[in-house]
């Protein structure tokens, strides 16, 4: 059994199925049970059965995969007040500053591709307009530079 622990999803089940594992099972190892829709945007965590194990033939191998942005803690919101949202996924800094009370919030394809984010919780913010601790008027537009997960996130430091 090769060890696919810190591996995507896709070189993960790419790695097993050339190791003759033909039967891949990936599973939110968060227990949030969200749905697999982009295997590069997902990190193997842990395996079962485990690296170096010998097993039989047919075998399922079940994979406990997270996304990069998994581990950030929850964004503290405050009315008024801009949070923090750098390095977490577009859907959960949308979220964050709608809570806050600001709903004019845009995003910029940080590559400068001009590409829209469809699916909000496959991108990573890399950068905001509106600095974090700050109060803009509620009108005010923030802009979130952002890049789907497996691409470079440059100076921002943000896992992806």
């Amino acid at each position: 059994m090769p060890d696919v622990n810190g591996e995507r999803l896709s070189d993960a089940e790419a790695l097993l199925g050339a190791a003759g594992f033909m039967s891949v099972r990936a599973v939110d190892a968060t227990g949030k049970n969200r749905t697999i829709l982009e295997k590069n945007n997902w990190v193997v965590e842990q395996q079962e059965p485990s690296a170096g194990a010998g097993v039989a033939d047919g075998m399922t191998v079940t994979l406990g995969v997270r996304k990069p942005t998994d581990d950030q803690d929850d964004v503290a919101v405050e009315k008024g007040v801009v949070p923090d949202v750098v390095c977490h996924d577009l859907q959960e800094a949308q979220d964050a500053l709608r809570g806050a009370g600001f709903f004019v919030v845009v995003a910029k394809d940080g590559l400068g591709q001009g590409r829209y984010p469809l699916v909000d919780r496959n991108w990573i913010v890399l950068g905001q307009s509106a600095k974090a601790g700050s109060s803009p008027e509620k009108k005010a537009t923030i802009q979130l530079t952002v890049v789907k997960f497996g691409e470079p996130t440059g100076d921002s430091r943000c896992k992806s």
